[in-house]
């Protein structure tokens, strides 16, 4: 990927060691947008090492406080997002849901409303879905929420 203007700051996320990249969290054009990522990210990523840059230049870096955790996975527009969590009050009015069953591939679309209706803003998809079953399966399995954004016309 070639970083252009648009992409100065960033956020990414290493292992202690400083030799594995396992993601970048953000990318912005916008000195603003990119602090308040990175204090979310501080929040939201315990005992990982996040370096923040501005261009080639690092900001910042930081091993943040608490304890690694095993990280879940969400797929947002069909990529693999692993480490990040998100909270059902995170949706925007453009996002889509998407349940796939992951022992028999059986998918289908759910409600944002309806799922923050019964578990709460505050809910992470990580629990949401250890309580979701398949209703095409009727198993138990494990179930994965995809988010997905609308065409915005």
């Amino acid at each position: 990927m070639v970083d252009t203007a648009e992409d100065n700051f960033r956020i990414e996320v290493w292992d202690r060691e400083e030799k594995t990249h396992l993601e970048t969290i953000c990318r912005s054009p916008d000195a603003v947008v990119s602090q308040a990522a990175w204090h979310a990210a501080i929040r939201r990523r315990p005992g990982m090492l996040l370096i923040h840059y501005n261009s080639r230049h690092v900001m910042e870096k930081i091993i943040t406080p608490g304890e690694v955790k095993v990280p879940p996975q969400t797929i947002i527009d069909g990529s693999i997002h692993a480490g990040l969590d998100v909270a059902l009050g995170d949706l925007r009015s453009w996002h889509t849901l998407r349940a796939w069953c992951t022992t028999c591939s059986h998918h289908a679309e759910v409600k944002p409303a309806s799922l923050i209706k019964r578990y709460g803003k505050e809910a992470l998809f990580s629990s949401v879905e250890r309580a979701l079953f398949c209703t095409s399966c009727k198993k138990g399995g494990p179930v994965r929420l995809e988010v997905h954004s609308m065409p915005r016309n």
